[in-house]
């Protein structure tokens, strides 16, 4: 009794899987033999010997197509071309590349106006895309997504994916999905739908919901979501009379006694009264801090598209040697040893590029962040000391960016970074006798 295949490779292509196989045929007293290849006999001596080497050369002929077919589609992407996949909302396919679809791009920069603008919730954006009839993608063309049904409505968690998509600011990589343990990533350039400046800024308000959901608060605090414990990193909550360190508190974050945080607790009067007068301080009289901000140099703005050209460069010499390689002119080391080489450079340029447009991006949030104060100071200039406990959050959240408190010599110490030390460095600190009086841990 034998198993006929048609060629060995079809069995396996793996010289010990193919041997394996084997095996398990014999002891079940069974043989193979293909019927492209004659030779091939397990019933007989040459025949188990010319297994052994085509076998072998099935494995040298899967890899080395496995290797070609890498390198080629990484070709094809670091030229621009869309690979397959999802295509992202806003985007549809012309000619092998990604290209705004503008119906599409136009909602897309609306989600990132309602959350950078207003500080939409995910949640809140989907039920405003849902009220206005906006179908997703997939409900419009009468699709699933990946073959799988779908409800046709918009959630938060799809609204997040969009969100926090960097392929709307032209920075589609591809490669993420890949299950290898070190994945290639080639960064390919597609146009973008939404300004870098725009994208940063809902990154940093999404963090901020996150930080800030009510999540059924029963009291409103003015420092809510603001204050750090200076010990063990953990959130400061608020209470009747104090904030207190979570990782006292809770159990749960600390379900062992000798190991929960020693923090104080900060008179809640005395840490908010003292922040506001701050607050209210800047709010009216900005005008220090702005000029500050006026006077300092502007990094050179070319900077960014030099280093993107020099990177272009190194991508279009990559993709020389590849040809090169696949044309046959060039030795596997060789070509390995000069893309090494050219990795290498292309890896420091782009970490130039990162830190340029880091920069530019930082310069325009601050821009940014002038006009944002200007206008926040002149609305509220009139009418600070009417202000509502709920608007003055508002405004501590918008002008705050962290309270850490750590224990002093029989004192607590406050530290205040203020977000208008974005525009003009300014640290609050503070100090003032530790509370004899412990709220009782839970």
């Amino acid at each position: 009794m034998v198993v006929l295949v048609y060629r060995l490779d079809r069995l396996a292509r793996k010289v010990r899987l193919a041997y394996d196989l084997i095996e398990r045929l014999e002891r079940c007293g069974v043989g193979l033999m293909s019927y492209s290849e004659p030779n091939i006999n397990t019933t007989t001596p040459i025949g188990k010997a010319v297994l052994g080497i085509m076998a072998v050369f099935a494995e040298w002929e899967r890899d080395t197509f496995a290797e070609r077919s890498r390198l080629g589609m990484h070709k094809a992407a670091r030229m621009g071309k869309y690979l397959g996949g999802i295509v992202p909302y806003g985007y549809t396919v012309e000619d092998g590349r990604l290209a705004p679809l503008p119906e599409e791009a136009a909602v897309v920069q609306q989600m990132f106006a309602w959350v950078a603008e207003r500080g939409w919730s995910t949640e809140r954006v989907a039920q405003e895309l849902n009220r206005l009839g906006i179908p997703p993608k997939y409900r419009r063309d009468g699709r699933g997504v990946r073959g799988k049904r779908t409800a046709g409505v918009w959630r938060g968690g799809g609204v997040l994916r969009i969100l926090k998509n960097r392929t709307y600011i032209g920075e589609y990589t591809y490669g993420k999905r890949t299950t290898k343990p070190q994945p290639e990533l080639v960064k390919v350039a597609v146009p973008p739908i939404v300004e870098p400046t725009l994208f940063e800024a809902v990154q940093e308000q999404l963090t901020r919901n996150a930080l800030f959901a009510t999540r059924n608060a029963r009291s409103v605090y003015l420092l809510k979501g603001l204050i750090r414990c200076g010990m063990c990193g953990r959130a400061y909550v608020g209470s009747a009379d104090y904030y207190a360190c979570v990782g006292r508190t809770n159990r749960q974050a600390s379900p062992i006694p000798e190991m929960r945080c020693t923090a104080p607790h900060v008179r809640r009067a005395d840490l908010e009264e003292r922040i506001w007068h701050d607050i209210r301080s800047f709010l009216l009289n900005p005008g220090e801090a702005l000029q500050a901000f006026i006077n300092e140099e502007s990094p050179e703005s070319h900077e960014v598209s030099l280093l993107e050209r020099r990177l272009q460069a190194l991508f279009e010499a990559r993709a020389r040697l590849l040809d090169l390689y696949l044309e046959g002119g060039m030795e596997k080391e060789t070509y390995y040893a000069r893309l090494e080489d050219l990795d290498a450079r292309v890896r420091e340029v782009q970490a130039s590029v990162e830190s340029a447009r880091q920069r530019s991006i930082v310069e325009r949030q601050r821009k940014v962040a002038l006009h944002s104060l200007e206008s926040l100071s002149a609305h509220l200039h009139d009418r600070l000391d009417r202000l509502t406990l709920e608007e003055k959050q508002a405004v501590a959240r918008e002008l705050v960016e962290r309270v850490t408190v750590r224990p002093g010599k029989g004192e607590v110490e406050v530290e205040v970074h203020y977000r208008f030390g974005q525009i003009a460095p300014h640290t609050g600190r503070g100090s003032w006798p530790q509370s004899t009086k412990t709220a009782r841990d839970r």
